[in-house]
């Protein structure tokens, strides 16, 4: 039973953040394409046991890249833990007719303490 309580802790974690992240507002003039993807597991570099998780949206936009960097540069979201902010990535994909695709990515990373998902 002892093993399992980090992994419910764990879970727990990774709804926590998701809630976090998906709560902070689109910017103007913005569109979710899909639902969101989220992932949680062991960290994909680095050494150690550490949880990685990762929130990524889908979005398109009639706002400039300058625009969408000033947005989600202040977002001042908690990551897994609760502490540091979380990193947040973008890419941009091609202006169309109908603006332009972008991809926010939400990480963090937390130690695992025996969460077998981690090691």
């Amino acid at each position: 039973m002892l093993i399992m309580i980090p992994v419910w802790r764990d879970n727990a974690r990774f709804d926590d953040f998701r809630e976090r992240v998906l709560a902070y507002p689109l910017p103007p003039e913005t569109r979710s394409k899909s639902d969101s993807e989220t992932t949680f597991g062991k960290m994909s570099g680095g050494s150690g046991d550490y949880c990685e998780y990762q929130v990524r949206l889908m979005l398109q936009t009639g706002l400039s890249q300058k625009e969408i960097w000033a947005h989600y540069g202040k977002a001042a979201i908690a990551g897994a833990d609760d502490g540091e902010k979380v990193e947040v990535r973008l890419r941009f994909g091609e202006e169309t007719g109908d603006g332009r695709a972008v991809i926010v990515e939400f990480g963090d990373i937390s130690p695992s303490d025996w969460d077998w998902r981690c090691t």
